[in-house]
């Protein structure tokens, strides 16, 4: 008689927190490649909120930094569809039009998730779902130097406009929300202060990998120094 397969292990999952233009995004491309087809990434900026349709002066008024402007319940149950070992179909979202397009983004379940956003921290729900965290520390002017650079290049939005979404909204939101859930990270990484940082965590991931392989395994405690 052929014994019954071993219960699916669920997946590591990595959240990576930390104001706009931090580096959430580059930190989370690092670790996937360090584990190359073993690793999925999830942005919680794919949920915004469809706002299609709004006026020009509706549209001014979109707060992107807001909680309420993302579809957070709709994430949680995306992560949970991912660590039962289900592909999810992830929204796209155009800044362009503020509207959520009609294709959606293939996600499929790997070991180890990583799961970047300025608020995932603040969401109780999403950081309950979390094994390990990080939250990036980085300078408002170098921040806003880079948010900058991104908005112009890829997401179509001209320099004044930028500079009009800081100063009304990313701004008082990083300090109302995004900074307090810095608490929350199992880890806080100072990025000009430690550039060994992202080899550090890319090792304790593989401890918790293979943590999690063994056959009586316990959940790997943080160990980063």
């Amino acid at each position: 008689m052929s014994s019954a397969p071993a219960p699916r292990r669920p997946p590591v999952l990595l959240g990576i927190a930390g104001g706009s233009g931090s580096g959430k995004s580059w930190l989370a491309h690092r670790v996937v490649e360090a584990f190359r087809g073993r690793a999925a990434i999830v942005c919680h900026d794919w949920y915004y909120k469809h706002n299609a349709g709004l006026s020009p002066e509706e549209s001014l008024k979109l707060n992107f930094d807001h909680p309420s402007a993302l579809e957070s319940s709709l994430l949680g149950r995306h992560l949970d569809r991912l660590a039962s070992g289900e592909a999810v179909d992830a929204p796209v979202y155009d800044y362009a039009t503020h509207a959520r397009l009609p294709q959606t983004r293939r996600v499929e379940p790997r070991e180890l998730i990583v799961l970047d956003g300025i608020l995932i921290l603040g969401e109780k729900a999403l950081r309950e779902r979390l094994t390990v965290s990080v939250f990036i520390e980085v300078p408002d002017d170098i921040r806003l130097s880079r948010r900058v650079r991104r908005d112009c290049r890829e997401r179509r939005v001209d320099l004044e406009e930028t500079l009009r979404l800081y100063e009304e909204f990313v701004r008082p939101m990083h300090r109302r929300y995004v900074a307090p859930s810095a608490k929350h990270a199992t880890w806080i990484w100072s990025q000009l202060d430690d550039k060994r940082f992202p080899d550090l965590l890319i090792r304790d991931l593989e401890r918790r990998l293979s943590a999690a392989q063994a056959p009586d395994s316990s959940a790997a405690s943080a160990s980063i120094p």
